[in-house]
């Protein structure tokens, strides 16, 4: 396999094992951890976008539609027409999404906690910036179209 694939491949399924891991971890809360992601992205930027949260998320189109339907019919988020723009949809968390937030922050301290120390051990602390140079090189990538 060639090293760029490999490289990906392995980001990928470290982020899936991530994702299975909140899950089960989330799952007392009634929550999913693509759920859980979508509403932390709107607490630290509230109001967001439909189209911003699916940037964010790196989502397919029409995902995050689909996802804030079930966030909002969950009582968790309010859709509201921008202010500022008549075609955006502003998300912003209702107050039971507000406390969701937090238990869900609080659940996934001893988790963070714990990947914090094994990346230290391993040492890793320092690799998010090459990750974040590798997402930059990639999307700098011609696209073959």
């Amino acid at each position: 396999m060639e090293p760029v694939l490999e490289l990906l491949m392995a980001l990928k399924t470290a982020q899936r094992e991530v994702e299975r891991r909140f899950g089960r971890l989330l799952r007392p809360l009634g929550v999913t951890a693509v759920q859980a992601e979508a509403l932390l992205i709107i607490a630290d930027g509230q109001p967001v976008s439909i189209a911003d949260l699916g940037a964010r998320m790196a989502a397919d189109p029409g995902h995050p539609s689909r996802l804030t339907d079930r966030l909002a019919a969950a009582g968790w988020v309010d859709r509201s027409p921008s202010p500022h723009d008549g075609r955006r949809t502003d998300l912003t968390l209702t107050p039971a999404g507000r406390d969701l937030v937090q238990r869900i922050v609080a659940a996934r301290r001893p988790f963070f906690d714990q990947a914090a120390e094994a990346l230290a051990e391993a040492g890793l602390v320092d690799v998010l910036p090459d990750v974040r140079r590798l997402l930059d090189l990639v999307r700098a990538l011609p696209d073959p179209e």
